[in-house]
């Protein structure tokens, strides 16, 4: 179908899954104990709770928007297995939180600090296309499993309800960004290397055929969905719905005075001094 024709008709865009990302939750549970480690790792050798606080809250928020997806009809699941047995809804939600909403997030934040600090930097980048890498390969080496072109997952991109859910977050991170200055390095970084995540794991999963876009053109029914669009739909995918949004899971708990600290590393205790010594002297004006 032409562009121009597929707009005039377009009703709704829908993000497919294909059926070994969205049935098997093995994998997500694997990514979920990933995680966990990278939060321990982190706070045993940094001594902070930064990644724990970024976990819960992606964790949490995202196993609730999962969980919301699903009973107002807005994402369609049929399929849920764990080890090859069906798994319940409370537990897939669980596990969505935390594998497709705080690890990206972590990531992001783990890579991102490593890169920001001048001594860890050529690790922080070998750590980023480690990941990168590594989510390529487990993509490709996957598609054996995929049933070509077979969803197992269907998503409204356009529902009204979802996007006032991401307005919200949107809006969020941007008066986060604009009022907390010192924590700006930190965001952006954050939020680059999510671009980078998502695209890369986007670009592949299309490659094998386990993710695509449809649309419901009215009087046609679902029908694959052109270039322009699917390049639109999954570029706000990247960009919004992942890197964008999931940046409210550092925000909210600065903004909730959890985190204080906006270093990416504790470089030496000068530094934090004169880093709590700031931030005391912005809290009081």
């Amino acid at each position: 179908m032409y562009p121009d024709i597929e707009l005039m008709n377009l009703a709704a865009i829908y993000i497919i899954r294909g059926a070994g990302f969205a049935r098997d939750f093995t994998p997500k549970l694997l990514i979920a104990f990933i995680t966990i480690g990278m939060v321990l790792w982190d706070w045993r050798r940094q001594r902070r709770l930064d990644y724990l606080w970024v976990f819960v809250c992606g964790s949490l928020l995202w196993a609730a928007a999962e969980a919301l997806l699903t009973l107002q009809g807005i994402r369609d699941m049929p399929v849920r297995s764990l080890f090859g047995q069906p798994l319940s809804l409370t537990l897939s939600w669980v596990i969505q939180g935390m594998s497709e909403g705080a690890f990206v997030a972590v990531v992001g934040l783990f890579v991102g600090d490593r890169i920001l600090n001048r001594s860890t930097r050529i690790s922080g980048l070998i750590a980023g296309v480690v990941v990168l890498g590594t989510i390529a390969l487990a993509t490709f080496r996957s598609r054996r499993f995929l049933l070509a072109l077979e969803p197992a997952s269907r998503r409204n991109l356009l529902d009204s309800r979802a996007l006032l859910a991401l307005a919200v977050l949107s809006l969020l991170v941007i008066v986060f960004y604009v009022i907390r200055k010192r924590w700006r390095q930190r965001t952006l970084m954050m939020f680059g290397f999510m671009v980078c995540l998502g695209t890369v794991w986007s670009s592949t999963q299309v490659a094998v055929g386990g993710r695509w876009v449809e649309i419901d053109s009215a009087g046609y029914g679902y029908e694959q969905a052109g270039s322009l669009i699917t390049f639109s739909a999954l570029a706000f995918d990247v960009v919004v719905e992942i890197a964008l949004v999931y940046v409210s899971f550092l925000a909210i708990p600065v903004l909730l005075g959890l985190l204080r600290q906006p270093l990416p590393l504790p470089v030496a205790p000068i530094e934090i001094a004169k880093s709590r010594l700031t931030q005391r002297f912005e809290d009081l004006n």
